[in-house]
């Protein structure tokens, strides 16, 4: 595995709990968050938080048997959105609507400009009063200070608006990169512990619904570590149906 392109994973403080998907995993009938049940290693399920708490009354939804949903989910997870071909596809639709919205950022970086060139010509006007004498500086300073704090409130909005600028695009156009990096991914859904397993999907799946039927993935695109500033813009979740 080329360390450059391993994932970097947070190691949670250990957790007990054999429950893969706690936390994400919800009904897919009713939306509750779905909770571990059982006892040992041998009879352990998924049951919908509504029927634990008020009973089966509330919701039809089936207790499912925690091996064969994590299984179903980490098999549809690698086979599906951990591939070369989604991660292309994630990349080239992320970049579009980053696009967007850096097409709205740069008209409002365009008006802030215009404010702060704006507030440069009237504290150009007050310096020539003051120069000239047709107004003394007792008058003048206040609105000098005034002009002054507002420059400057315009400079740091228009500083964040550069900001957010630098880091709306996903910058990974070798296709070896992505091909490398699936492999990584998947690799280290099949060979890591439990505890690493939970952290790394919870990095880019948002959410999981889940019956007796159909199971929804809802997620946003895992990048490599170079990329992480990117990881914080929002973006669209993707659904993937299993």
């Amino acid at each position: 595995m080329p360390s450059q392109l391993a994932p970097q994973v947070i190691h949670p403080r250990q957790v007990d709990s054999p429950y893969l998907l706690s936390g994400i995993i919800h009904c897919g009938k009713c939306g509750a968050t779905m909770v571990g049940q059982g006892s040992g290693h041998r009879y352990q399920y998924y049951v919908c938080g509504n029927v634990r708490r008020k009973g089966r009354e509330v919701c039809p939804a089936a207790m499912l048997p925690r091996d064969k949903v994590e299984g179903f989910v980490i098999d549809r997870i690698k086979s599906y959105i951990l591939t070369e071909e989604n991660l292309e596809e994630l990349v080239r639709l992320t970049n579009e609507e980053l696009a967007q919205n850096s097409s709205a950022e740069n008209e409002r970086l365009e008006l802030l400009q215009a404010q702060i060139t704006e507030v440069d010509n009237r504290l150009g006007k007050l310096y020539d009063a003051l120069e000239t004498g047709e107004l003394k500086s007792g008058e003048l300073a206040p609105r000098i200070q005034t002009l002054f704090e507002k420059k400057e409130q315009l400079e740091r909005a228009k500083a964040d608006v550069e900001e957010a600028l630098s880091f709306n695009k996903v910058d990974v156009t070798d296709p070896q990169v992505i091909r490398l990096y699936a492999d990584d991914l998947r690799n280290l859904l099949a060979e890591s512990c439990i505890t690493e397993q939970r952290s790394f999907i919870k990095s880019f799946v948002e959410r999981i619904d889940i019956d007796d039927s159909e199971a929804k993935v809802y997620y946003t695109i895992p990048m490599p570590p170079s990329s992480t500033p990117q990881e914080t813009v929002g973006v669209s979740p993707f659904v993937h149906h299993g």
